[in-house]
């Protein structure tokens, strides 16, 4: 008999005899010794007695041939239950309602500051004063589509640099003050002689002081035009205090279109333009095209203090993005603010609302009064021409 040896060195296998068991043989591959073990018997199982019951597992190849029916019924269960898995956790999965417009993101990262109580995020995203306390909000939707307005800003810098060499902007009053105040009051002073020149030449006083009543009357009247001449000119309050829409009405020359439209926008609103640029509006010179874009946006809102019954309040946003050369203020909310169901704003521009002039009435147009019934103040005759 043969045993069959495997070499633990090379691994190749040879043949010996059996009689070698036990014994050390040299590898005839790379003459590395090897032990020759015993080969392994194998032995059969007892006769089983009659009347008892022997074990057998089954055998791999029985068992191969009877499960596919148990596999493709777990098969199908998986396709099955698989899929209402995965859409019951996208049901469940937490999802951002983030809006994706930039407009309407930017509202909602306003409306989200308020609900959490961010106030740092708030006058980040906004230049909202006292903002209204929300507890939730719901329903964000624009309202009509974005205004934009595109320009030149040259002539609005033009005008800028004109009213910096005669004006100083106090960012308080939003007024301007003249830069050399005793030229106003040397005017005022030049006027002030030229209407006593006149009244002279003209014999107010005179008449003043005469008993005859129309001419006491036309002589308060022709007294009471240097007044009105100068409230009207050097002292009128677009020479002495200016505000900035006065000063774009009387530009020369004179802004139009756009550009007009623009500057108008900010007289109306100049703490909130002020706060978009954190600079004032009337220290901006540059000559590039600008782009203005209004847009307006509604939700439904739960005040903070509102009870369980109360019904949701409608809360309308305005956001604003001015871009012009390296500026860009981004969309940033500038009102915010409860309203009823389809009220507006605010109008852009406020009207201009001027008293209409009425004209000086003649001594003809006034009632007769007899003489005793027409007496001037003592402050207004001037001095040594009373009446003798």
């Amino acid at each position: 008999m043969s045993v069959r040896v495997r070499c633990r060195s090379c691994e190749a296998a040879f043949v010996t005899s059996d009689d070698q068991v036990g014994q050390t043989v040299n590898c005839p591959k790379c003459d590395a010794p090897q032990l020759v073990l015993a080969r392994m018997k194998a032995t059969s199982p007892a006769p089983a007695d009659a009347g008892s019951s022997i074990f057998l597992p089954k055998d791999k190849k029985a068992k191969k041939t009877k499960e596919p029916g148990g596999s493709r019924a777990i098969l199908w269960a998986a396709l099955l239950v698989v899929p209402i898995l995965i859409v019951a956790g996208l049901i469940a999965y937490p999802r951002s309602s983030r809006p994706t417009t930039m407009v309407e993101g930017a509202a909602y990262d306003y409306l989200q500051a308020l609900v959490k109580g961010d106030t740092e995020a708030v006058n980040r995203l906004g230049v909202v004063e006292d903002p209204p306390a929300i507890r939730s909000f719901r329903d964000l939707k624009r309202d009509g589509d974005t205004a934009r307005t595109k320009g030149d800003f040259s002539p609005i810098a033009r005008l800028h640099r004109s009213i910096e060499k005669k004006f100083v902007y106090d960012q308080n009053t939003g007024r301007f003050t003249p830069k050399d105040p005793l030229g106003p009051a040397a005017e005022t002073l030049d006027a002030l002689h030229d209407a006593k020149a006149k009244a002279e030449k003209d014999g107010t006083y005179k008449k003043m002081a005469s008993g005859d009543p129309e001419e006491q009357m036309q002589a308060a009247i022709d007294f009471g035009g240097v007044f009105t001449r100068l409230s009207e000119g050097i002292l009128s309050p677009k020479k002495l205090i200016p505000s900035y829409r006065m000063l774009v009405e009387n530009a020369k020359p004179p802004l139009t279109g756009t550009e007009l439209a623009l500057a108008l926008d900010y007289a109306v609103h100049r703490e909130e333009w002020d706060g978009l640029l954190k600079r004032p509006f009337p220290t901006l010179k540059a000559q590039g095209p600008f782009q203005f874009e209004k847009a307006e946006l509604t939700t439904s809102v739960v005040d903070r203090l509102a009870s369980g019954g109360d019904p949701p309040a409608t809360v309308r946003l305005r956001l604003v993005r001015f871009r012009m050369d390296a500026i860009d203020t981004g969309w940033k909310v500038v009102a915010c603010r409860r309203v009823r169901p389809g009220e507006p704003f605010e109008p852009e521009v406020e009207p201009e609302t001027t008293p209409p002039a009425v004209a000086p009435a003649s001594p003809g147009d006034l009632p007769r009064t007899s003489p005793g019934e027409i007496s001037l103040p003592p402050d207004l005759i001037p001095g040594g021409l009373a009446p003798r």
